[in-house]
């Protein structure tokens, strides 16, 4: 399931947390997320005895990842942990060392794809298979997340959503099919734009 909050686009009235702090000096507005100080290109203003802030900046440092929808006018912030999508509708019975098995299965593929590691690969799949990458700028996956999964005649089938930085950011869902132990097959499910990406709060890229 999916958490939106949608704010306006001109500023956002954030209330003083542990998370965001404010702090006035010389009658300039310091903005300090997490002990860190950022900086906005927009200056933050009083208006009404409210302070108006940059919410994309703010948003960013938090982690979140923020769009807009230039049809509806609207911005749309999501939280990494608020995004949960249940792609095939399946509860798995899987003991937690098999998950780990399964995950720590992938994190070795992915990590093989982006740097072209031919025997790393081959290590951990079938033979005959043939997802093995060739060409093209790396390492440019900047990040990785374990969407869903699903279970079927001694097959799993894992969801990837893959965020990658070539020569700007874009997406893809990998949908790997693990069969005992060992990567059998690899398809590229969907294609998606990405405009900008927070890894963690401190990291983040956008297009430009």
């Amino acid at each position: 399931m999916k958490k939106r909050l949608f704010l306006s686009l001109l500023a956002v009235v954030i209330a003083l947390t542990t998370a965001v702090g404010m702090a006035f000096a010389r009658g300039t507005i310091k903005i300090v997320v997490n002990g860190e100080p950022i900086k906005t290109d927009a200056v933050p203003q009083i208006s009404n005895d409210r302070v108006m802030v940059p919410i994309s900046f703010i948003s960013k440092a938090l982690g979140t990842h923020v769009s807009w929808d230039q049809k509806n006018q609207t911005v749309s912030i999501t939280s990494k942990s608020d995004v949960q999508e249940d792609v095939w509708n399946q509860n798995l019975n899987l003991t937690g060392s098999s998950w780990s098995q399964v995950k720590n299965l992938i994190a070795l593929y992915i990590a093989g794809f982006d740097t072209r590691d031919d025997k790393l690969i081959r290590s951990i799949a079938v033979e005959g298979f043939d997802m093995i990458p060739i060409g093209g700028m790396y390492p440019s996956i900047i990040d990785y997340d374990i969407v869903d999964a699903q279970s079927s005649k001694g097959l799993i089938k894992v969801r990837v959503k893959v965020i990658f930085y070539e020569e700007k950011l874009f997406g893809e869902d990998w949908d790997i099919e693990i069969a005992q132990g060992k990567i059998k097959s690899m398809q590229k499910s969907k294609l998606f734009d990405v405009d900008n990406y927070t890894v963690f709060p401190g990291l983040s890229f956008e297009n430009k």
